[in-house]
């Protein structure tokens, strides 16, 4: 089966949809190629050179072709779009597709110029068309000051019959998990009957815990490396380190928990503005790391004890857990089950609540227990390998010497 998958960028070293799922399904023993901008995820950013320029290089790449775990990654020049943030155009993919020949056609989002291309590229020749929609109710915002009457109103006279057009040449579309889909069907009018929840996944040959004695000696390592005992509790957090994600919130909780005299410390993997960054350091207790390729992140995460994300989903979070943590989430997320018997809730930006929730896994038994349940849950039910074998059995119906 030869799937293409498109996606408006995409970026070397990182873990998202577009260099983890092609990786699986090419796992799967089928030939996958992933069509992409020349455009970097974030390019958009109005920090992108203070937060991501020394991790990813430049906002745009060459285009070229790349052989990458498996898949071959296809670049093509993109074009700015009348909403940057919702991805870039890629110019020529329409000819492409017809030289590339798919059997499935797989849009990692929905409403973009890139899928409304491939929709087309879809219905004129008769091709299995499949969607995702990856937007949690925590980050969906109504843009600007427009009510939400009149903001769906404007958004539906500009960008509707595209969007009628792809939903009607697309089989089914993935969202990654309830209220997800809720926004695509209320938001992006996915019929009810092409919706499917499939979570993001993770690769749990690559995120796993603590298992051999190499491992536990490059946790000591790690953890000697930003000047943490033996007897700390770590907690980490990766991302942004924007208002957005909040990361200040675990900060001034670990100060306050410091200042009590407890044991608790926080690393910060990531970047962000000069000023977020120095507000960080200047907690007590805390250590920031720069970006590191998703490849080196298993060894962070294996040098923790607990995972914290204050606002928002993340698929780190699922990686995280993976690599045997404990996670404390916002009680306003609502992937929930990425923390039930795992992890604990609290209020979202009260790092009182944060420092009680934290104080609550400070046994080591507890967050043993949790830990455990944590790895048997990814793997069971949030592995890429899974939800590859799970797409793959979405996508033969649609081929007919493959029923």
């Amino acid at each position: 089966m030869r799937i293409v998958c498109i996606s408006p960028w995409y970026s070397e070293g990182m873990g998202y949809t577009e260099n983890m799922l092609p990786k699986a399904l090419a796992g799967q023993g089928h030939e996958v190629h992933l069509v992409t901008s020349t455009a970097q995820i974030n390019y958009y950013s109005p920090n992108y050179e203070k937060t991501y320029q020394s991790f990813l290089g430049p906002k745009f790449k060459e285009p070229g072709i790349q052989h990458i775990d498996g898949y071959t990654l296809h670049r093509l020049p993109y074009y700015e779009t009348k909403k940057q943030y919702e991805g870039p155009g890629i110019k020529g993919l329409y000819q492409y597709l017809q030289h590339l020949q798919p059997d499935i056609l797989q849009s990692l989002e929905i409403l973009l110029d890139c899928s409304y291309d491939t929709a087309r590229y879809a219905r004129d020749n008769n091709r299995p068309y499949f969607t995702e929609c990856h937007i949690h109710a925590s980050i969906f915002r109504v843009a600007g000051k427009k009510t939400w009457k009149e903001y769906l109103k404007n958004w539906r006279n500009s960008f509707y019959p595209k969007l009628r057009y792809i939903n009607a040449a697309s089989h089914m579309c993935y969202a990654i998990a309830e209220d997800v889909a809720e926004i695509a069907a209320s938001h992006y009018h996915v019929p009810p009957g092409k919706l499917k929840i499939q979570s993001l996944g993770v690769d749990t040959d690559t995120y796993s815990p603590v298992s051999t004695p190499q491992q536990q000696h490059e946790r000591e390592e790690v953890r000697k490396s930003f000047g943490f005992q033996p007897d700390d509790i770590v907690c980490i957090y990766t991302g942004r380190f924007t208002a957005d994600k909040n990361p200040h919130c675990l900060a001034k909780a670990v100060d306050a928990l410091n200042k009590e005299g407890l044991p608790f410390k926080a690393l910060f993997v990531g970047n962000g503005p000069e000023s977020d960054v120095r507000f960080l350091q200047s907690m007590q207790g805390c250590q920031v790391s720069p970006f590191v390729p998703a490849r080196e992140l298993p060894r962070y995460y294996r040098s923790a004890d607990i995972g914290v994300w204050p606002r928002e989903e993340s698929t780190s979070q699922l990686d995280a857990a993976a690599c045997g943590l404990p996670l404390i989430l916002s009680r306003r997320i609502k992937v929930v089950e990425r923390v039930e018997g795992n992890g604990l809730l609290y209020t979202e930006g009260d790092h009182l609540d944060l420092a009680r929730a934290l104080k609550e896994l400070q046994a080591p038994g507890i967050r043993n227990n949790m830990s455990a349940v944590g790895v048997r849950k990814v793997r069971e039910h949030f592995s890429w390998e899974k939800i590859a074998r799970e797409r793959i059995q979405d996508y033969i119906p649609f081929i007919p010497s493959l029923k």
